[in-house]
Parts: C-alpha cells; structure tokens; sequence
C-alpha cells in the first residue's frame, strides 16, 4: 500500500509538471527525474519543498551513497537550494534515513506529512452555501486564479492549472459564490486510483465548508470513474496548530495510511 500510495502521487505529480505550458516551464525550472526508483521534483524557479522533494526513495530497495549523490547532483545542477527527501516506512526506511543523517539532512519544522486513502463509499453530502460543481466552458482560467490566490501564488502560474484542468485524465471542481469562483480543486485519475491535490479556497469564502464541499465533489467524480481507491496527502499538525485540510479529510472518509517524514537537504 506504502509502494501504491507513493506512487500515485509522484504519477500526478509528474503529469503535472509536464502539463505546464512551455514558456512557464523554461522559466521555473521545471522537471521531473526518475531516479534510484524515486521521483524528484525539480522547480528552482518555485523555492517551496512541495515542489522540490524527492518521492519514493528506499519504498523497493535499499539505497547507496552512489544513488545519493546523484539525487544532491540533480537538486545542485538545476540550481535548487533547498528540497526535501520524503521518507515513508517502507523496508529500507530505517538505513535510509541513518545515511541522511549522516550526511547532513534534518528534520524541518514540518517534520511529517500523512498519507490519507479511502474507498469507493460515498462521500457525505456537505452544505457550504455555495455552488459546488465542474467547471463550466471559459471557467478554468477564474478556477485556476482562485486557486493560485487560495496558496498566495503568483497569478503567472494561473496558466499551469487551467492548462491542468483540461489535460487528458485530469478533472477539476470550482465553487462559485455569489457568481463568483471562489475556490477549485483538481483530481488525477489513474485507473483504479485517484490522486486529490492542489485545492485551495480564498480566504473570504474559508470557514464555511467549502474546501470540505470541492474534496467531496473530487470523491464522487472518482468513485463514477470506476476507482476503488482515492488518495491523498497534507502536513502533519504541528503542536496545536489547526489543520483544517485533515479535518476536513476525515469528514470526507479518509483514514491514515501513514506518516511519511521529511528531511531537507543542508544548505
């Protein structure tokens, strides 16, 4: 389940740097590389670890020193100054993290983030007070701008997930208040599995719902795709911080697969 999970998000992942239109891509930097059996995200252009990480390392076999240094080469050639390795409890986690260590990776403040999976039940019906549905011919560009304002992302990368949103395999839900959209969500669907992400609400329409409104939407169109399984992830909580994301994933029926830790690579 570790190896699935993993695997379908470094799918979506992948599909989604690659459905970047060109310009944009050149100028971000960005790219996906396979290594070791994992996936990198490379996107100096966008210095967050979400876009900068490694997926997958250590899930099938152990990792040399040799596959490491050709993941720290790959992050320093295209110039990425900080990126994560995420680690899940696979077989060979315990060895893997013991030669991170040894070569200066630590825990940052967000140390951990959960995998979260359910099934094909139906999600529960939610009440937000606003219209939850698939985007209508000439929304997508409003979606993706709301979205990129939900995550205070540049309005440039609004072109990225529009062109997302009509990628082949690719669905997307919009919440419209007031004649406006206010919020979106995307969904990857991959055969018998569906990946959930890149979600976000503006702030003015948060606190009623609605985010927990577009995951279930996303839910029902992936269970009338046929897929039994339905993936997705968020940061750990840390202390007493809320999560509004997890609470929202558990009211939707999602369940903890597992924790996966986070490593950043030295400066």
């Amino acid at each position: 389940m570790i190896d699935r999970l993993d695997a379908a998000e470094a799918l979506a992942y992948r599909d989604m740097f690659a459905a970047a239109p060109a310009a944009l891509a050149r100028s971000l930097g960005l790219e996906t590389r396979e290594l070791a059996g994992a996936t990198l995200l490379i996107a100096p252009g966008i210095p967050v670890p979400e876009f900068n990480r490694v997926l997958g390392l250590g899930n099938g076999a152990a990792v040399s020193e040799a596959q490491l240094d050709a993941v720290a080469a790959a992050f320093r050639s295209a110039g990425v100054g900080s990126w994560w390795v995420q680690v899940s409890p696979a077989a060979h986690s315990s060895a893997l993290i013991a030669r991170l260590g040894a070569r200066g990776f630590t825990p940052p403040k967000r140390r951990a983030w959960v995998k979260m999976s359910r099934g094909s039940d139906r999600p529960p019906a939610v009440a937000c007070g606003a219209d939850v549905r698939a985007p209508r011919p000439g929304e997508l560009p409003a979606l993706a701008e709301a979205v990129c304002a939900a995550f205070d992302m540049p309005a440039a990368i609004a072109p990225w997930l529009a062109a997302l949103a009509a990628r082949p395999g690719w669905r997307a839900a919009a919440a419209v208040l007031d004649g406006a959209i206010v919020g979106g969500g995307f969904l990857h669907l991959q055969g018998e599995t569906a990946w959930l992400g890149a979600s976000g609400v503006r702030a003015a329409a948060r606190g009623r719902h609605v985010h927990r409104a577009l995951m279930a939407l996303r839910i029902g169109q992936a269970i009338e795709a046929g897929c039994a399984l339905v993936t997705t992830e968020t940061g750990e909580p840390v202390g007493e911080e809320p999560n509004p994301s997890l609470r929202n994933m558990r009211a939707c029926g999602f369940s903890a697969a597992y924790s996966r830790l986070n490593y950043a690579a030295p400066a």
